[in-house]
């Protein structure tokens, strides 16, 4: 189960476990918004689970995925691992839209997610060239991408 973590502003931060929000909350650094109906029981302790926690610092650097270097499983999760040229999720992996050999560089809009199948026929050449087309043009995710289902749960809709 994951934990949505908030700013002291209510802002989305990020997701984490469940123990590092209970530790979070132990250490006084972070309060439940809400609680779900599980309940987490030690000897001498019972807690309920929060599905949100509010960090009670008062200023929290936010690092947009912008400014961060993309890695192989985030360019795969944006792409909800599916091949952006066929739509496969058999054997995926990086491809480079301008290829490296033409000074394609490792950057958000350079990378999507590709099967071998699809990465070996385009080879060394823009998707165009190889009458390929990408499933949506690739781009650096902007904000804190949080399932709905999970914001659902926290508005009380489910």
């Amino acid at each position: 189960m994951q934990v949505l973590v908030l700013s002291s502003t209510y802002q989305p931060l990020y997701t984490c476990g469940v123990e590092k929000a209970i530790r979070l909350m132990y250490l006084g650094k972070a309060v439940s918004v809400k609680d779900s109906d599980e309940v987490l029981r030690s000897p001498s302790v019972v807690l309920r689970v929060p599905m949100a926690i509010r960090l009670l610092v008062k200023a929290v650097f936010v690092r947009y995925y912008e400014s961060m270097r993309p890695t192989r499983q985030a360019i795969f999760r944006r792409d909800a691992h599916l091949c952006q040229y066929c739509g496969s999720k058999q054997n995926l992996t990086l491809d480079h839209v301008t290829p490296r050999a033409r000074g394609g560089k490792d950057t958000w809009e350079n990378l999507v997610t590709a099967c071998v199948t699809c990465n070996n026929k385009k080879g060394d050449r823009r998707p165009e060239e190889c009458y390929m087309q990408l499933a949506k043009l690739p781009k650096a995710p902007r904000a804190l991408d949080i399932s709905h289902d999970l914001w659902n749960k926290l508005l009380g809709w489910t």
